[in-house]
């Protein structure tokens, strides 16, 4: 049995010494790819600012220990995706860091009041690297923060590619430490993340991971570890949108011969159409497409094709290497998507309705399917139903009791260790209110107590009202990634090596600090 022990592969934040920091202007390179609400003004606010928090308690937290704000800081990320809608009227509003930016303000003042001072965005009519302006020119005072223009906004078709490699140049030159706290970015080798990084080490200046990226892929490699040790004791529950978003981590999945895969969701029609297809003899063609599921969109109806497809191979995998794949035992139906009420089926005519959440039986079963037989090792990644349902909050119902039931079982069961995938996944446990996640965390506290005490006499107090603390903090064996994707390919290519390796080199966009770091 291999130790979860390994080597991380990278240089980070933990191995500098405050004179390597102080005095100089740090690059951050983030992932505040957070989702944003309009207010009745006009204006958006953040929604869910975990990722800027867990930013703030890991990464921030260590340059400010090893400064004390004698420091510069340029932070870029990106948000949604901008370059695929630009043309749409008002399509920058929420794709606007601005917004971001004034609420990072907002948490950062709490924590360390006057020491810092946020510099916000350009307007986007502006070249990118008009916002190095106040770096270049040593304008920017120690405890400044100046907020880089969505990174997405190089990547605009209408500009070529001359223009965010310039911008990217400046930005190295102006940079005296690259940071790398972007996780939920890693598995891709944006500009940011592989090129800025190069270049700046053939500059002999500091390349280094983050906090928050340490934390993950460590947690990660240490789940994937304990899937490699005991793939009998493993569950995995799969929900969203797209097969194909999830085929190559189900296989590998698979491959190692976890217990169980729980499939739910919208990707759940593929699965149900994909049984039906092998009882018949001729291939699934855009004819055989449910009338529920036919798309206008040739190109959507393609697509639909190759997920029944890749559903299909996951069926005949699962059932070679004997894994048991469970499909949901009912389903919440719709003659139409913004029906204002639904209906119960076992199994739902897609010709005719549409399922847009787990039935009452498969919620109520859940414990039975999901923790039988000694389970102890436990992924989900992605919603089981249209939790975000504009009109109908009744389809969130299946992905909240799930997510509570984790969370008990979490508290009350010491083997157990439970990782959310990050992504629409973890947006769900907001959804779940304060005074709810308090009761839940009592009632597993006094499960837990002898029957000899008496319960009357008790009064548990919690010193902290917010959510974001209990789900992220209150138990170790818990754990909540920042990276849906970045998780999925993570585990992907660990249990496709077994293991073998550095930690770093799971991720293009960690394998890049590890090929910079110097043994």
């Amino acid at each position: 049995m291999r130790s979860i022990n390994q080597q991380i592969g990278m240089n980070s934040l933990d191995i500098l010494a405050p004179d390597l920091l102080r005095g100089q202007t740090i690059f951050i390179r983030c992932d505040f790819n957070v989702p944003l609400v309009a207010t009745e003004k006009g204006y958006y606010r953040v929604a869910d600012d975990t990722r800027m928090r867990r930013f703030l308690d890991t990464t921030f937290k260590k340059i400010h220990k090893l400064t004390d704000g004698d420091c510069r800081i340029i932070i870029g990320s990106h948000l949604g995706r901008p370059h695929k809608q630009k043309g749409h009227i008002g399509w920058d509003g929420i794709f606007n860091i601005q917004f971001v930016s004034s609420h990072f303000d907002t948490l950062i003042r709490r924590l360390h009041g006057d020491t810092y001072t946020i510099f916000p965005p350009e307007i986007i009519d502006s070249h990118m690297k008009h916002s190095l302006e106040i770096a270049s020119h040593k304008r920017m005072p120690p405890g400044g923060i100046k907020f880089l223009p969505n990174l997405r906004y190089l990547l605009d078709p209408s500009k070529p590619d001359t223009y965010s490699k310039e911008f990217i140049y400046e930005l190295a030159k102006v940079s005296d430490v690259y940071i790398n706290c972007a996780f939920g970015c890693s598995h891709r080798t944006t500009k940011s993340i592989k090129m800025l990084p190069q270049l700046m080490k053939t500059q002999n200046k500091l390349v280094v991971a983050g906090n928050l990226l340490n934390e993950e892929i460590k947690k990660l490699g240490s789940f994937g570890q304990r899937v490699i040790n005991h793939p009998s004791k493993t569950v995995i529950i799969a929900g969203g949108a797209k097969v194909s978003d999830k085929i190559n981590v189900l296989k590998q999945f698979v491959h190692v011969g976890v217990k169980a895969i729980f499939i739910g969701g919208k990707m759940v029609n593929s699965f149900l159409i994909a049984q039906k297809e092998k009882l018949k003899i001729t291939p699934f063609s855009l004819t055989d497409i449910p009338r529920t599921l036919l798309s206008s969109n040739e190109e959507i109806n393609k697509n639909f094709i190759n997920e029944v497809a890749l559903a299909g191979e996951i069926l005949d995998f699962a059932k070679e290497k004997k894994v048991n794949l469970i499909l949901p035992e009912d389903y919440k139906c719709v003659d139409e998507f913004k029906a204002p009420t639904f209906f119960i089926e076992s199994e739902p005519d897609l010709e005719r309705v549409l399922q847009l959440d787990l039935g009452p039986k498969t919620i109520e079963n859940f414990k039975n399917t999901i923790l039988s037989n000694g389970i102890e090792n436990i992924f989900w990644n992605g919603p089981l139903g249209a939790y975000d349902h504009p009109t109908n909050h009744d389809y969130a119902e299946g992905s909240l009791e799930l997510a509570q039931l984790l969370f008990e079982e979490a508290l009350t069961n010491p083997k157990l260790s439970v990782v959310i995938g990050g992504g629409d996944s973890a947006a769900i446990l907001n959804k779940i209110g304060t005074h709810q996640l308090k009761n839940l965390i009592k009632r597993c506290v006094e499960k837990q107590l002898a029957s000899t005490i008496n319960r009357d006499l008790l009064n548990m107090e919690f010193p902290v009202d917010d959510n974001y603390v209990l789900w992220n903090y209150f138990s170790s064996n818990f754990f909540v990634s920042t990276g849906g994707g970045a998780s999925l390919e993570f585990l992907e290519m660990f249990l496709k090596n077994q293991g073998s390796g550095d930690l770093a080199s799971f991720l293009p966009g960690t394998s890049t600090l590890m090929e910079l770091t110097v043994v």
